[in-house]
Protein backbone atom coordinates (compact mmCIF):
# COMPACT_ATOMS: atom_id res chain seq x y z
CA UNK A 1 0.00 0.00 0.00
CA UNK A 2 2.87 2.37 0.66
CA UNK A 3 5.10 1.43 -2.26
CA UNK A 4 8.01 3.32 -3.71
CA UNK A 5 9.32 2.68 -7.22
CA UNK A 6 12.94 3.15 -8.25
CA UNK A 7 14.39 2.83 -11.71
CA UNK A 8 16.42 -0.32 -11.09
CA UNK A 9 20.13 -1.06 -10.81
CA UNK A 10 21.32 1.60 -13.24
CA UNK A 11 24.86 2.27 -14.41
CA UNK A 12 26.91 5.26 -13.26
CA UNK A 13 26.93 6.79 -16.75
CA UNK A 14 25.62 9.95 -18.37
CA UNK A 15 23.38 7.89 -20.63
CA UNK A 16 21.69 6.32 -17.60
CA UNK A 17 21.32 9.72 -15.94
CA UNK A 18 19.56 11.15 -19.00
CA UNK A 19 17.06 8.27 -18.86
CA UNK A 20 15.98 9.21 -15.33
CA UNK A 21 13.76 12.06 -16.53
CA UNK A 22 11.62 10.11 -19.07
CA UNK A 23 11.51 7.14 -16.67
CA UNK A 24 10.27 9.26 -13.74
CA UNK A 25 7.68 11.04 -15.87
CA UNK A 26 6.47 7.86 -17.59
CA UNK A 27 6.08 6.10 -14.26
CA UNK A 28 4.04 9.05 -13.01
CA UNK A 29 1.77 8.95 -16.04
CA UNK A 30 1.34 5.22 -15.43
CA UNK A 31 -0.03 5.75 -11.93
CA UNK A 32 3.21 5.39 -9.92
CA UNK A 33 3.82 8.85 -8.42
CA UNK A 34 6.38 7.99 -5.69
CA UNK A 35 9.48 7.48 -7.86
CA UNK A 36 13.23 7.93 -7.69
CA UNK A 37 16.54 6.46 -8.75
CA UNK A 38 19.85 5.39 -7.27
CA UNK A 39 21.37 8.88 -7.38
CA UNK A 40 24.70 8.68 -9.17
CA UNK A 41 23.94 5.21 -10.54
CA UNK A 42 24.21 1.79 -8.87
CA UNK A 43 26.86 -0.02 -10.93
CA UNK A 44 30.25 1.23 -12.09
CA UNK A 45 32.42 4.21 -11.29
CA UNK A 46 31.17 7.72 -11.87
CA UNK A 47 32.71 11.13 -11.20
CA UNK A 48 32.07 14.13 -8.99
CA UNK A 49 30.50 15.96 -11.92
CA UNK A 50 28.14 13.08 -12.66
CA UNK A 51 27.11 12.82 -9.01
CA UNK A 52 26.35 16.55 -8.77
CA UNK A 53 24.26 16.53 -11.94
CA UNK A 54 22.46 13.41 -10.67
CA UNK A 55 21.44 15.21 -7.48
CA UNK A 56 20.23 18.13 -9.60
CA UNK A 57 17.81 15.75 -11.34
CA UNK A 58 16.65 14.00 -8.15
CA UNK A 59 16.70 16.54 -5.31
CA UNK A 60 13.00 17.32 -5.86
CA UNK A 61 11.95 13.77 -6.80
CA UNK A 62 9.66 12.09 -4.25
CA UNK A 63 12.24 9.38 -3.55
CA UNK A 64 15.79 10.76 -3.32
CA UNK A 65 18.62 8.46 -2.25
CA UNK A 66 22.25 7.86 -3.12
CA UNK A 67 22.61 4.06 -3.35
CA UNK A 68 25.50 1.93 -4.63
CA UNK A 69 26.35 -1.75 -5.08
CA UNK A 70 28.15 -2.98 -1.96
CA UNK A 71 31.41 -3.85 -3.73
CA UNK A 72 31.42 -0.75 -5.95
CA UNK A 73 33.36 2.50 -5.86
CA UNK A 74 32.37 4.71 -2.92
CA UNK A 75 29.80 7.32 -3.90
CA UNK A 76 29.02 9.38 -0.82
CA UNK A 77 28.84 13.14 -1.51
CA UNK A 78 32.24 13.69 0.17
CA UNK A 79 33.97 10.98 -1.85
CA UNK A 80 35.06 13.31 -4.64
CA UNK A 81 36.20 16.23 -2.49
CA UNK A 82 34.86 19.34 -0.80
CA UNK A 83 34.04 21.19 -4.04
CA UNK A 84 31.49 18.58 -5.11
CA UNK A 85 30.34 17.92 -1.55
CA UNK A 86 29.44 21.59 -1.02
CA UNK A 87 27.33 21.72 -4.20
CA UNK A 88 25.48 18.52 -3.25
CA UNK A 89 24.87 19.93 0.24
CA UNK A 90 23.34 23.04 -1.37
CA UNK A 91 20.73 20.94 -3.17
CA UNK A 92 19.96 18.67 -0.23
CA UNK A 93 19.41 21.77 1.93
CA UNK A 94 17.14 23.15 -0.78
CA UNK A 95 15.16 19.89 -0.79
CA UNK A 96 14.51 20.25 2.94
CA UNK A 97 13.48 23.89 2.50
CA UNK A 98 11.04 22.84 -0.24
CA UNK A 99 9.39 20.15 1.92
CA UNK A 100 6.15 22.15 2.48
CA UNK A 101 5.78 22.51 -1.30
CA UNK A 102 6.77 18.89 -1.98
CA UNK A 103 4.47 17.50 0.72
CA UNK A 104 1.56 19.55 -0.66
CA UNK A 105 2.27 18.31 -4.18
CA UNK A 106 2.54 14.68 -3.07
CA UNK A 107 -0.75 14.93 -1.13
CA UNK A 108 -2.34 16.14 -4.37
CA UNK A 109 -1.00 13.02 -6.08
CA UNK A 110 -2.42 10.83 -3.29
CA UNK A 111 -5.83 12.52 -3.63
CA UNK A 112 -6.09 12.94 -7.41
CA UNK A 113 -3.60 10.55 -9.03
CA UNK A 114 -1.77 13.41 -10.80
CA UNK A 115 1.97 12.79 -10.22
CA UNK A 116 4.27 15.38 -8.66
CA UNK A 117 7.14 14.70 -11.14
CA UNK A 118 5.59 15.50 -14.54
CA UNK A 119 6.45 15.82 -18.20
CA UNK A 120 5.66 19.28 -19.56
CA UNK A 121 3.08 17.74 -21.89
CA UNK A 122 0.88 16.89 -18.90
CA UNK A 123 0.52 20.53 -17.87
CA UNK A 124 0.61 21.96 -21.41
CA UNK A 125 -1.36 19.49 -23.48
CA UNK A 126 -2.19 21.99 -26.23
CA UNK A 127 1.45 22.98 -26.77
CA UNK A 128 3.01 20.65 -29.33
CA UNK A 129 6.48 21.95 -28.40
CA UNK A 130 6.25 19.97 -25.16
CA UNK A 131 5.40 16.63 -26.74
CA UNK A 132 8.97 15.40 -27.30
CA UNK A 133 10.76 17.15 -24.42
CA UNK A 134 12.49 14.47 -22.36
CA UNK A 135 15.22 16.57 -20.71
CA UNK A 136 12.94 19.01 -18.83
CA UNK A 137 10.26 18.33 -16.25
CA UNK A 138 7.73 19.94 -13.94
CA UNK A 139 7.29 19.51 -10.20
CA UNK A 140 3.57 20.05 -9.73
CA UNK A 141 2.11 23.00 -11.60
CA UNK A 142 4.70 25.54 -10.60
CA UNK A 143 8.36 24.48 -10.95
CA UNK A 144 10.13 23.77 -14.24
CA UNK A 145 13.61 22.23 -14.22
CA UNK A 146 15.99 21.70 -17.11
CA UNK A 147 18.99 19.75 -15.74
CA UNK A 148 22.30 19.10 -17.44
CA UNK A 149 22.61 15.43 -18.38
CA UNK A 150 25.82 15.49 -20.43
CA UNK A 151 29.45 15.96 -19.33
CA UNK A 152 31.31 19.26 -19.62
CA UNK A 153 28.16 21.24 -20.43
CA UNK A 154 27.58 24.60 -18.73
CA UNK A 155 24.96 26.15 -21.03
CA UNK A 156 21.76 24.84 -22.55
CA UNK A 157 18.48 25.66 -24.30
CA UNK A 158 15.30 25.72 -22.18
CA UNK A 159 11.76 25.79 -23.52
CA UNK A 160 9.32 27.89 -21.47
CA UNK A 161 5.61 27.32 -22.22
CA UNK A 162 3.15 30.19 -22.51
CA UNK A 163 2.81 32.51 -19.53
CA UNK A 164 5.18 34.35 -17.22
CA UNK A 165 8.25 32.58 -15.81
CA UNK A 166 10.87 33.58 -13.25
CA UNK A 167 14.42 32.30 -13.02
CA UNK A 168 14.54 30.83 -9.51
CA UNK A 169 18.12 31.94 -8.87
CA UNK A 170 17.96 35.52 -10.21
CA UNK A 171 14.19 36.29 -10.26
CA UNK A 172 14.63 37.44 -13.85
CA UNK A 173 11.24 37.52 -15.55
CA UNK A 174 10.59 35.83 -18.91
CA UNK A 175 7.63 35.71 -21.26
CA UNK A 176 6.95 32.09 -22.22
CA UNK A 177 6.14 30.42 -25.50
CA UNK A 178 9.78 30.55 -26.47
CA UNK A 179 13.17 28.85 -26.11
CA UNK A 180 15.90 30.65 -24.19
CA UNK A 181 19.59 30.00 -23.60
CA UNK A 182 20.70 29.81 -19.97
CA UNK A 183 24.00 29.39 -18.17
CA UNK A 184 24.35 26.27 -16.04
CA UNK A 185 27.72 26.07 -14.28
CA UNK A 186 28.16 22.97 -12.16
CA UNK A 187 26.57 24.51 -9.08
CA UNK A 188 23.42 25.67 -10.95
CA UNK A 189 20.50 23.66 -12.30
CA UNK A 190 18.24 25.79 -14.52
CA UNK A 191 15.01 26.18 -12.54
CA UNK A 192 12.00 28.39 -13.27
CA UNK A 193 8.85 29.27 -11.36
CA UNK A 194 5.53 29.79 -13.10
CA UNK A 195 4.10 33.28 -12.82
CA UNK A 196 0.99 33.05 -10.66
CA UNK A 197 2.58 30.53 -8.30
CA UNK A 198 3.22 30.83 -4.58
CA UNK A 199 5.87 28.44 -3.27
CA UNK A 200 5.69 27.60 0.46
CA UNK A 201 9.16 27.22 1.97
CA UNK A 202 10.10 25.89 5.40
CA UNK A 203 13.04 26.61 7.71
CA UNK A 204 16.51 25.15 7.17
CA UNK A 205 16.64 21.53 8.38
CA UNK A 206 19.22 18.79 8.74
CA UNK A 207 16.53 16.10 8.86
CA UNK A 208 12.73 15.81 8.78
CA UNK A 209 11.18 16.70 12.13
CA UNK A 210 14.29 18.42 13.48
CA UNK A 211 12.22 21.45 14.49
CA UNK A 212 8.77 22.96 13.89
CA UNK A 213 7.91 24.45 10.52
CA UNK A 214 8.43 28.00 11.77
CA UNK A 215 8.46 30.26 9.93
CA UNK A 216 6.62 29.27 6.78
CA UNK A 217 7.62 31.58 3.93
CA UNK A 218 5.33 32.01 0.94
CA UNK A 219 7.46 33.06 -2.05
CA UNK A 220 5.14 34.94 -4.42
CA UNK A 221 5.65 35.03 -8.19
CA UNK A 222 3.05 37.25 -9.87
CA UNK A 223 1.44 36.53 -13.24
CA UNK A 224 0.91 39.20 -15.89
CA UNK A 225 -2.21 40.40 -14.01
CA UNK A 226 -0.39 40.81 -10.71
CA UNK A 227 -2.05 37.77 -9.13
CA UNK A 228 -0.92 34.48 -7.60
CA UNK A 229 -2.40 31.67 -5.50
CA UNK A 230 -1.66 28.36 -3.82
CA UNK A 231 -2.80 25.90 -1.16
CA UNK A 232 -0.59 24.53 1.61
CA UNK A 233 -1.33 21.03 2.93
CA UNK A 234 -0.04 19.91 6.34
CA UNK A 235 -0.52 17.02 8.76
CA UNK A 236 1.58 15.41 11.49
CA UNK A 237 3.67 13.55 8.90
CA UNK A 238 3.65 10.38 10.99
CA UNK A 239 0.23 8.92 11.68
CA UNK A 240 -2.90 8.15 9.60
CA UNK A 241 -4.86 10.70 11.64
CA UNK A 242 -5.29 12.81 8.48
CA UNK A 243 -7.89 10.25 7.41
CA UNK A 244 -10.17 11.41 10.22
CA UNK A 245 -9.70 15.14 9.66
CA UNK A 246 -6.37 15.81 11.39
CA UNK A 247 -4.94 17.75 8.48
CA UNK A 248 -4.73 21.41 7.55
CA UNK A 249 -5.29 22.97 4.14
CA UNK A 250 -4.68 26.70 3.83
CA UNK A 251 -5.49 28.81 0.76
CA UNK A 252 -3.32 31.84 -0.02
CA UNK A 253 -3.91 34.35 -2.81
CA UNK A 254 -2.46 37.67 -3.94
CA UNK A 255 -4.05 40.48 -5.94
CA UNK A 256 -3.17 44.07 -6.79
CA UNK A 257 -4.28 46.71 -4.28
CA UNK A 258 -4.43 50.48 -4.21
CA UNK A 259 -0.99 50.68 -2.58
CA UNK A 260 0.87 47.52 -3.52
CA UNK A 261 -0.54 44.01 -3.23
CA UNK A 262 -3.09 42.35 -0.95
CA UNK A 263 -2.35 38.87 0.42
CA UNK A 264 -5.43 36.95 1.55
CA UNK A 265 -5.13 33.86 3.75
CA UNK A 266 -8.24 31.75 4.15
CA UNK A 267 -9.33 30.15 7.40
CA UNK A 268 -7.64 26.73 7.43
CA UNK A 269 -9.62 23.61 6.64
CA UNK A 270 -9.15 20.61 8.93
CA UNK A 271 -8.35 20.00 12.59
CA UNK A 272 -4.55 19.72 12.53
CA UNK A 273 -2.82 22.42 14.58
CA UNK A 274 0.89 22.96 13.84
CA UNK A 275 1.26 25.28 16.82
CA UNK A 276 2.22 28.97 17.03
CA UNK A 277 4.49 30.26 14.30
CA UNK A 278 5.26 33.14 11.99
CA UNK A 279 4.15 33.37 8.37
CA UNK A 280 6.21 35.44 5.97
CA UNK A 281 5.07 36.62 2.54
CA UNK A 282 7.89 37.40 0.13
CA UNK A 283 7.14 39.09 -3.18
CA UNK A 284 9.88 38.02 -5.57
CA UNK A 285 11.31 40.65 -7.90
CA UNK A 286 14.51 40.99 -9.83
CA UNK A 287 16.37 43.24 -7.46
CA UNK A 288 14.83 43.95 -4.05
CA UNK A 289 12.22 41.55 -2.64
CA UNK A 290 9.29 43.00 -0.68
CA UNK A 291 7.90 41.19 2.35
CA UNK A 292 5.46 41.17 5.26
CA UNK A 293 5.33 38.90 8.32
CA UNK A 294 2.34 37.96 10.51
CA UNK A 295 1.55 35.54 13.32
CA UNK A 296 -0.42 32.42 12.40
CA UNK A 297 -3.55 32.47 14.59
CA UNK A 298 -5.63 29.97 12.55
CA UNK A 299 -7.95 32.70 11.31
CA UNK A 300 -8.55 34.29 7.91
CA UNK A 301 -6.45 37.40 7.42
CA UNK A 302 -5.30 39.98 4.91
CA UNK A 303 -1.85 41.55 4.63
CA UNK A 304 -0.67 44.42 2.46
CA UNK A 305 2.73 44.34 0.78
CA UNK A 306 3.77 47.82 -0.29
Amino acid sequence: RYSTMWTGDTNSTWEALALNIPMFTSLGLSGEPFVGSDVGGFIGRGSGELLVRSYQVSFLAPFCRNHKVIDGYDQEPWRFGKYYEDIIRKYLKLRYAFLPFLYTTLEEAHRTGVPPFRPLLLNYQNDSNTYNLDDQFMIGDDLLLAPIVKPDVTRRLVYLPAGVWYDYWTNRKYTGGTTITVDAPLDVVPMFVRGGAIIPIGPALNYVGEKPADPITFNIYLDDKGSASTQLYEDDGISPAYKTGAFRRTAVSVRPGDRGFIVSVGAPEGAYNPGPRKIKFLLKHQGTDKSATVTDDRKALQVQIK
